[in-house]
């Protein structure tokens, strides 16, 4: 018997790739949804799926598109502005659910819904498009020789061929208000968002990538998990694209230009533009420093993928749906870690042509 995944959003970006491959999968009824019923619906029909209007700040909207429903993806985002009326819903009802969310306040948040969510059964998980769930099964992997870790560095590099739409450019913008914590001099500081660049040796093919310092939701919950302070760094794929977002946020800062997260259309199709300069891969690593034997450690483990069809950024909520869906569910709420290991993600990482790298 098949069982219906509802994804919201699921022509946009991300949302098309985790609707595509759904629709392969001959034990789930994959439902499109939201508020565009062209794209939707062409998408749908392509691919043989079913496309339901919804707007998720209708709740009789709402509730009409979870009727039936096993599981929701929701990749309506930005998610810094929203409530969680959405997976509130799914929880009444006993759905699972899983979100894209990236801002750091919205995937913690999600645990005040874990005693409705036990109560009926649901599953609910934040932070699937934060890296959040890959970053931390390599920090999972390597963690064993240590006695104490003393930090913890996350390297991201976007590849050229990741289709980022304006939702996603609104959170990178917004992110820019947020402080990053990045260590100097021996100290812990905090810095603005997007700022503090470093150059980030990759092996080949990815090369040599300027990443700045931003917030995440790895920040608080990677040092409650290993107990060490964290680094965060992030780039896009473009020199230019990246020099000219340190160069906005920095404006904002000054007050020079307004509020960037409402420039979004505009920034996105900058990005557009400036997008071919840079490679269609993409590349994640996780550092860890500490001691063994009161001598110091440091290890590293990371990934290097094709970017042009979102495969290892959507690797881990297609992972948790196919395990929800094989009847392996954790009742309750709260961000996405500690649910996978790299094994659970073999299939989605292989579609990506994803290579490991340890060191």
């Amino acid at each position: 018997m098949t069982k219906k995944v509802l994804v919201l959003g699921g022509y946009g970006a991300c949302g098309s790739h985790i609707s595509r491959l759904l629709a392969r999968d001959a034990g789930i009824a994959c439902v499109i949804g939201g508020r565009d019923a062209v794209r939707g619906g062409a998408l749908a029909d392509e691919l043989g799926a079913l496309f339901v209007p919804v707007d998720i700040t209708r709740p009789a909207s709402l509730n009409a598109a979870l009727e039936g429903v096993f599981a929701v993806v929701n990749a309506c985002g930005p998610f810094h502005w929203q409530d969680y009326t959405v997976a509130e819903r799914c929880a009444r009802r006993g759905v699972h659910y899983v979100d894209f969310a990236t801002d750091r306040g919205y995937v913690l948040g999600i645990a005040k819904l874990s005693p409705q969510a036990a109560g009926s059964g649901a599953a609910l998980v934040s932070g699937g498009g934060s890296l959040l769930a890959l970053s931390s099964v390599l920090a999972d992997a390597i963690r064993d020789p240590f006695d104490t870790i003393d930090r913890i560095d996350v390297a991201v590099s976007y590849g050229g061929g990741c289709q980022r739409g304006v939702a996603a450019m609104r959170a990178l913008l917004y992110g820019q208000r947020l402080p990053a914590q990045v260590h100097e001099e021996g100290v812990w500081r905090q810095a603005p968002g997007w700022s503090r660049g470093q150059v980030v040796e990759w092996p080949a093919p990815l090369g040599r990538r300027r990443l700045y310092a931003v917030d995440a939701p790895e920040v608080s919950l990677f040092a409650e998990r290993y107990g060490a302070p964290v680094t965060y760094r992030a780039g896009l794929e473009s020199p230019a694209m990246n020099h000219a977002l340190a160069w906005l946020g920095s404006m904002s800062r000054m007050g020079i230009i307004g509020d960037l997260p409402s420039r979004a259309g505009l920034v996105h199709g900058l990005y557009r533009w400036m997008r071919g300069s840079g490679q269609a891969r993409f590349g994640l690593r996780v550092s860890l420093t500490g001691t063994r034997d009161q001598r110091e450690l440091v290890r590293s483990a990371g990934l290097v993928a094709e970017d042009r069809d979102m495969a290892a950024h959507c690797a881990p909520v297609l992972a948790l749906v196919r395990r929800w869906i094989a009847g392996q569910v954790i009742a309750g709420a709260g961000p996405f870690l500690g649910l996978l290991s790299l094994a659970d993600m073999t299939e989605e990482l292989q579609q990506s042509k994803a290579v490991l790298l340890l060191s």
